[in-house]
């Protein structure tokens, strides 16, 4: 009993230290960033609109990721389109085919692809082709990345009209 009480002290102490630290450790830097833009902001219905992602690598390593697939070719990522009422915007049947949720998936080639320290990649995106932006109205965009092994990380919020 009393090795198993000098065991917990000795824990203690030892932890006491480390739980301290740990306050006061800030949050690790995003692996990567994600900035998007568009050339307009408003757009009639019908036209297509267009969405440039950039994708930079924060880190002092290449960052090694799977691309291609039916429209993509940087890193995988999802697109967050949504209504003035904040509502999701739902996608078309190509969408759909696109982000895997049709029963009937896409063939085609992945690659694997090298993003090199302090580099970028840029992607051009029709959203119009994946979303359905028939309506007018305000929607808000954002992007973000799919790589489940690292943390999270979102683009900037943009917010494209489409008028009559």
């Amino acid at each position: 009993m009393r090795i198993l009480a000098r065991f917990a002290v000795f824990s203690m102490l030892f932890m006491l230290p480390k739980m301290s630290t740990a306050q006061h450790i800030s949050p690790a830097e995003p692996w990567f960033s994600v900035t998007i833009g568009t050339p307009e902001a408003t757009v009639t219905v019908g036209l297509d609109v267009k969405l440039k992602v950039i994708f930079t690598n924060n880190t002092g390593k290449d960052i090694h990721y799977s691309a291609g697939g039916p429209a993509r070719s940087g890193p995988a990522f999802d697109i967050n389109v949504r209504d003035a009422e904040g509502n999701p915007v739902p996608e078309t049947p190509y969408g759909l085919k696109l982000h895997g949720k049709d029963p009937h998936p896409w063939s085609g080639s992945v690659f694997s692809a090298t993003l090199h320290p302090g580099k970028t990649i840029e992607e051009e995106v029709s959203l119009s082709k994946e979303f359905d932006l028939s309506k007018p109205g305000k929607y808000t965009v954002q992007v973000q990345e799919k790589n489940p092994v690292f943390q999270t990380v979102k683009s900037n919020v943009l917010t494209i009209t489409v008028v009559p």
